[in-house]
């Protein structure tokens, strides 16, 4: 597990510089923000494309070697944006193709990673390497982003593009440190739609499962769109452009930080009961975008943010390692991406593109209302306010 943990640690923290270098290549490049929503949607569409194949994969191979496979591939299509941005201008359908091909390395990773963390934890120890994983993402987060904003401006955005290739390349050679994982068995004959037939039966199965996954895709449609794509644009209005950004983004991995060492100790008994209402902590950022508050209300408001983001991403994962069974989990969680992330380029695009005619405030609204809503809804259901966590070994209807 340390050799996994030090891998994805190094890759995510050059991941996290990235979103301000690519947001202030955009702009700077004169696409303004429907550039940077055609940008940030290619970089999902390819996701959610293959994320069913890469759950697919993850129960029929190596989830480490799936792992390595797109590292390796990210780092070089990085390493080459960082030379073509050094060299020269880059149109901004390069940029999407760029875009699109580290989106595709994440239809596999995030399926054989999820896979592959309960076969080197008991579940004793589930949560916490769950949550170790989110430290991980929390302190890239916190770290990343300013540090990106920083080399954007002394510098420019191939700096932070060379080093997220190299990140990769060392993530993978950690990777190589992790044991060797084996495929379950599987039916003889079985094919990729029988494979996809069989996760989707357990993921239907639990209403607990896909009433989250539709509050999610409601989120990615709304809320994450709002903040990633107008937010840069707040910003380069009157926050301190990629340098405010930059602690803005900091700011939210501050307080995933925080979050991620305290769920690092503590096992709610209802994880979901817990998890849901930690949604409502992204709530404060995006009012004080849309009031244009000063820069450091804005951090203290992205504090909550992350707080509340990493406080349910380990809950959910946890509850979906604990109550799946393991010989389709990747499967499953490949259902949880696609129903979750479905909805994100369409979201992207169209906040992109409304942003100019209504103005960020009405759309900001929008994300409060969908975050407040969808949480209310998703804890009037009992099979969210009761599940408790377990190491399943058949379905719970």
């Amino acid at each position: 597990m340390r050799n996994l943990l030090a891998g994805f640690w190094t890759s995510v923290l050059g991941s996290q510089m990235t979103p301000v270098a690519l947001a202030f290549a955009v702009l700077a490049s004169g696409h303004g923000v429907a550039g940077l929503g055609l940008v940030l949607g290619a970089s999902r569409l390819p996701t959610v494309g293959f994320v069913l194949v890469g759950g697919v994969l993850a129960d029929r191979v190596s989830r480490r070697a799936l792992l390595l496979t797109a590292d390796v591939a990210r780092g070089v299509s990085q390493a080459a944006l960082a030379v073509w941005i050094f060299t020269g201008h880059v149109p901004l359908a390069a940029l999407m193709i760029f875009a699109a091909i580290d989106g595709l390395g994440s239809a596999f990773f995030r399926p054989a990673l999820s896979g592959l963390i309960p076969s080197l934890n008991g579940p004793a120890t589930l949560q916490r390497a769950n949550a170790l994983i989110g430290f991980g993402r929390s302190l890239g987060g916190l770290i990343g982003p300013a540090a990106g904003g920083l080399l954007v401006a002394a510098f420019n955005p191939g700096t932070v593009f060379a080093i997220d290739a190299a990140s990769y390349l060392v993530s993978a050679l950690f990777l190589l440190g992790v044991p060797r994982d084996t495929a379950a068995p599987r039916a003889a004959g079985a094919g990729v739609v029988a494979d996809l037939r069989e996760g989707w039966a357990e993921f239907r199965s639990r209403r607990w499962l896909w009433s989250l996954v539709a509050q999610s895709g409601l989120i990615h449609l709304t809320v994450i769109p709002a903040y990633l794509v107008l937010g840069p644009q707040i910003a380069a209005d009157g926050l301190g452009g990629p340098r405010g950004w930059g602690f803005i983004l900091g700011g939210f991995g501050a307080g995933a930080v925080v979050a991620g060492l305290v769920m690092a100790r503590v096992t709610p008994r209802h994880p979901l009961r817990t998890g849901v209402p930690a949604l409502l902590g992204f709530v404060p950022v995006l009012l004080v975008l849309g009031l244009s508050a000063p820069l450091p209300v804005v951090i203290a408001a992205a504090v909550a943010g992350g707080a509340g983001m990493t406080v349910y991403v380990t809950l959910w994962e946890t509850t979906l390692q604990a109550n799946v069974p393991r010989e389709v989990l990747s499967r499953v969680v490949a259902y949880d991406w696609f129903g979750s992330l479905v909805t994100l380029p369409l979201g992207y695009v169209l906040v992109g593109f409304a942003a100019p005619a209504l103005g960020a405030v009405p759309l900001l609204a929008v994300g409060i209302a969908v975050i407040v809503t969808t949480s209310a809804a998703a804890l009037a259901l009992p099979d969210v306010r009761r599940l408790t966590n377990h190491h399943a070994t058949a379905p719970s209807v």
